[in-house]
C-alpha cells in the first residue's frame, strides 16, 4: 500500500493536467487565438438549415485544438524554452534570424530560388498585360507593384543554414518579362533593398516609411507627385509584430511604431479592422481621381498615403485577380499589389501549375 501510494498520487496528478485546459474553458472561457489565426468552426449538433451536422466532432476537435485554456501561455513558455535552449523556433511559420530578426517561414521557397516555370511566370506576365489592356481601352490608368519579401531585401540577417538564391526568386525572374509585356509595373525591391529599418524586426511587413516609400513610387509611376516619403516620421507607441505574436502571444516584446507626422484629411466609410477590412471607401479633399486599389496585408500600411492622393478610393482584399473582376472597376485608376510570397497566386485559378 505504501508503494502504490505515490503512483495514485502521480496518476491523479495526470488526470487533473489533461482535465485542466476543459475545465479552464469552463470557468475562463476559451483562449484567443493566435496571430494569422483563422477562427474555427464553433461545433454544432445541428447545420443553419436544421439537418445533422456529420462534422460536429471534427469541429469540436478543431475548436478544442485552438481555443483550450492556458494555450497561449503554453505557446509562449515552449517558444521561451526552444529559443533559449535550442536556438530555435517553436512555431514553424517563424524563422529565428540574426540580430533579432523574424523572418516569415512561406518566404523560404522565394529566398532559396524554388518557384514557379518560366512558362508559368510568362502566363502571369501575359495575364497582367491583359488586365492593362482591358482598362486602358476604357481610359484606366494601371500600376502593378510586388511588396518584397523582408528576407529578399535583408538576406544577410537570415539563418546561414538556408541557402540563398534570390536571382532565382518569382519577383526577381517575373520583373523583366512584365518590363517585356509592357506592363506598367515598380521596382520596389531595388527601392528598399538593404534598408533594413523599413521592415519591422520582429514583424513581415513594411513600416509607415517604407510604405510611404512604396507608395511615392506609385504614385510617381502615375505621373504624380511624391510626397509623403520625405515625412517626417516619429515614434508613437509600440508595435507588436505578427511574427512574435505566433512566438509570445503573451509576451510583453515590443518596438517602436513609426507615424507620418504631418496626419491624414482622408475620411473613411467603414474600415472597422485597422486597415484590415476586406473592403475599405475612402474620400479626401485633397486629393484627385478616383482609385481601385487590390490589395493583402502590405495595404494596412500602404492604404493611408494614397486614401490622401485620391479624391475617392477603394481598397478591397477579395484577391480575384480574374480579368472579369477588373472589368467591373469604375475608377480612373487601378493599382494592383501583392506581396513576394504570394505571386503563384496571379496564376489563372490561383495557384501554381507545377
Amino acid at each position: 500500500m505504501k508503494k502504490s501510494g505515490p503512483f495514485i498520487v502521480y496518476i491523479a496528478l495526470f488526470f487533473v493536467l489533461c482535465l485542466l485546459p476543459a475545465l479552464g474553458m469552463a470557468v475562463f472561457g476559451p483562449s484567443p487565438l493566435l496571430a494569422n489565426e483563422s477562427a474555427p468552426r464553433t461545433p454544432a449538433l445541428f447545420s443553419r438549415d436544421g439537418t445533422l451536422n456529420g462534422d460536429v466532432l471534427s469541429d469540436a476537435s478543431n475548436y478544442a485544438e485552438t481555443r483550450f485554456a492556458f494555450r497561449s501561455q503554453l505557446v509562449s513558455a515552449r517558444s521561451f524554452l526552444y529559443e533559449k535552449l535550442l536556438r530555435s523556433s517553436a512555431e514553424p511559420q517563424v524563422v529565428l534570424g540574426k540580430e533579432g530578426e523574424l523572418f516569415y517561414a512561406s518566404t523560404l521557397d522565394d529566398y532559396s530560388g524554388i518557384g514557379l516555370s518560366d512558362a508559368e511566370l510568362r502566363q502571369i506576365a501575359s495575364h497582367l498585360k491583359e488586365i492593362q489592356d482591358s482598362l486602358e481601352a476604357r481610359g484606366i490608368r494601371f500600376v502593378f507593384a510586388v511588396a518584397p519579401n523582408k528576407n529578399s531585401l535583408i538576406p544577410g540577417a537570415m539563418p546561414g543554414r538556408f541557402p540563398e538564391n534570390l536571382t532565382g526568386s518569382n519577383a526577381s525572374r517575373l520583373l523583366p518579362l512584365l518590363q517585356k509585356a509592357g506592363v506598367q509595373s515598380v521596382d520596389l525591391h531595388s527601392l528598399l533593398a538593404g534598408r533594413q529599418d523599413l521592415y519591422y524586426r520582429t514583424d513581415s511587413h513594411w513600416t509607415a516609411e517604407g510604405a510611404a516609400l512604396a507608395a511615392d513610387t506609385l504614385l510617381s509611376a502615375l505621373g504624380r507627385d511624391p510626397v509623403f516619403s520625405s515625412g517626417p516620421f516619429a515614434e508613437d507607441g509600440r508595435h507588436v509584430g505578427d511574427l512574435y505574436q505566433m512566438l509570445y502571444p503573451t509576451g510583453s516584446g515590443r518596438e517602436a511604431e513609426l507615424v507620418y507626422v504631418s496626419g491624414f484629411t482622408y475620411e473613411t466609410a467603414s474600415d472597422p479592422r485597422g486597415g484590415n477590412a476586406i473592403t475599405i471607401r475612402t474620400t479626401s479633399e485633397t486629393g484627385t481621381g478616383s482609385l481601385y486599389c487590390l490589395r493583402d496585408s502590405f495595404g494596412i500600411a500602404l492604404y493611408p498615403y494614397l486614401a490622401e492622393a485620391f479624391a475617392s478610393a477603394e481598397f478591397s482584399r477579395s484577391a480575384d485577380y480574374s480579368l472579369a473582376a477588373f472589368e467591373q472597376v469604375d475608377a480612373d485608376t487601378v493599382i494592383l499589389e501583392i506581396v513576394e510570397r504570394n505571386i503563384a497566386q496571379l496564376l489563372p485559378g490561383g495557384e501554381s501549375a507545377a
